[in-house]
């Protein structure tokens, strides 16, 4: 299968996407940035960590970790999305809780591990929520991190993507209370696309 991360369980991706099927428009489907975020999870240790999955589209990285033994919570702005992800749950015979959430808005938790492949690319207007991504494709990136420390618990992990687009350098050093790690990249004919593993500084593990 052509994308598909190869340090990853083939065999249950492929059962995941069987499960999502083709999803209803204009939810987004797994893309090349999905299956890098894939790869770069695919080692995590998941097991009865409370995790969500925000922005989650298709549903299938909060799916992927709901496999692994995670306790995930699914949470879209639009609400065909997580009525389909809810469904490939059910179709995949896991548990998520699911969400309806601009962001962090309906989410009344912290978690163990934050998964955010938000909407990166640059825009002047929102035309597909998907995947503009406003002035520098950074403005759902700016909310997620501005919020982040009151929803990730201190010994706590998140995972976010972020395209070259972006200019990463400039949104590490804006929110320093952050390390940000880099898991996976990819270079692409006009970006490169980033997985970064943030948490809290000084927090070692």
């Amino acid at each position: 299968m052509q994308s598909v991360p190869e340090s990853a369980d083939i065999a249950v991706i492929k059962r995941i996407l069987r499960a999502i099927g083709e999803p209803p428009t204009p939810v987004y489907r797994p893309s090349d940035d999905t299956f890098l975020m894939l790869d770069a999870i695919s080692d995590f240790s998941f097991k009865d960590k409370r995790t969500l999955d925000l922005g989650t589209g298709s549903g299938i990285l909060g799916l992927f970790a709901a496999t692994q033994g995670a306790i995930v919570t699914l949470a879209d702005v639009d609400e065909a999305a997580v009525r389909h992800a809810a469904s490939a749950a059910q179709s995949l015979g896991v548990e998520v809780n699911a969400v309806v959430s601009d962001l962090f808005q309906n989410v009344h938790a912290q978690f163990d591990v934050i998964l955010f492949n938000p909407p990166y690319l640059p825009s002047t207007a929102t035309v597909d929520t998907a995947i503009d991504g406003g002035q520098r494709g950074t403005v759902l990136v700016d909310r997620f991190l501005r919020e982040l420390p009151e929803k990730l618990k201190r010994d706590g992990t998140a995972f976010l993507l972020l395209s070259s687009l972006n200019d990463p350098s400039s949104l590490k050093s804006k929110y320093d209370e952050f390390s940000f790690g880099l898991v996976r990249k990819r270079a692409f004919f006009f970006e490169e696309l980033q997985v970064l593993r943030l948490r809290f500084r000084g927090i070692s593990g």
